[in-house]
């Protein structure tokens, strides 16, 4: 009878072994769920209602909170800031994400140059529109039209006088509402702001 070389006889074992080793991790991989989310997927939706009730309260914030009274069908919130710190400028923002993964954000925002802070986080190189476009009306004010420097984004702007106990030291109140979004879109969402 034949022998069978040690090295041989090592080699074969060495593969049969690796192939019995495998087959139960392709099995894992194959039949075990993955996160099957894009990057794009990745936003996930906040509550915001505890926050706002809490701006809402302070009684050291120079304006009301704002937010949507109700939000188009499919849109959902995907971040909530407050930066309200007392004597430093304050800011309050909210920002949503459209069925179509598109990107809207409501900022409050007190101080002198607080809304060229906001165009310039929201809607790079932001200039105004002119002419007819320049303006539109939604929720009982007057907004004025800002495009990106890049034509992808929108802002609609309008500054408020401060109010409650706070309302001498704070200064303007800049409320934008921005995205990548249409005018028409961000009118109609500016439109439901309470």
């Amino acid at each position: 009878m034949a022998r069978v070389s040690p090295l041989k006889k090592t080699v074969r074992d060495m593969v049969l072994s690796m192939a019995v080793i495998s087959l139960p991790i392709v099995a894992i991989v194959e039949w075990f769920p993955h996160d099957s989310k894009k990057p794009e997927d990745a936003a996930q939706t906040v509550d915001y209602s505890i926050p706002l009730d809490q701006a809402r309260r302070d009684p050291d914030l120079p304006f009301t909170a704002l937010a949507p009274a109700s939000l188009p069908a499919g849109w959902r919130a995907t971040s909530v800031h407050a930066d309200l710190v007392p004597g430093e400028p304050q800011r309050w923002e909210l920002g949503f994400l459209t069925p179509d993964k598109q990107y809207v954000a409501l900022d409050q925002i007190t101080g002198a140059h607080g809304v060229e802070s906001v165009l310039g986080d929201q809607a790079p190189d932001a200039t105004p529109l002119t002419g007819s476009a320049a303006k539109v009306t939604s929720g009982g004010f007057d907004w004025q039209v800002y495009v990106s420097g890049d034509g992808k984004r929108h802002a609609l702007v309008r500054t408020t006088a401060p109010t409650g106990t706070a309302a001498a030291a704070a200064g303007p109140v800049g409320v934008v509402v921005s995205g990548t979004v249409g005018v028409t879109e961000l009118a109609g969402f500016a439109g439901s702001l309470k």
